[in-house]
């Protein structure tokens, strides 16, 4: 669960992913970001949200060797 956004107002929270290989990588799989949001490879989502309501999405860590996570 991420922290809640406001519209309007900046936001930015940090994905993280633990055991597999480090690096890793993320990408949205399922479902879509709020409009003026965007993640980056590194797992940082942020921007400023331009509309209210739930949104659901999945977001995937991949590790260096490529392998997507779930990682123990």
């Amino acid at each position: 669960t991420l922290p809640n956004a406001n519209v309007a107002a900046p936001y930015s929270a940090s994905i993280t992913a633990s055991g597999g290989a480090a690096p890793y990588g993320f990408a949205v799989t399922a479902g879509s970001l709020p409009a003026g949001l965007t993640l980056s490879s590194g797992g940082v989502l942020a921007g400023t949200p331009t509309a209210g309501g739930n949104f659901t999405f999945t977001i995937t860590a991949t590790d260096s060797s490529g392998a997507p996570g779930p990682f123990s």
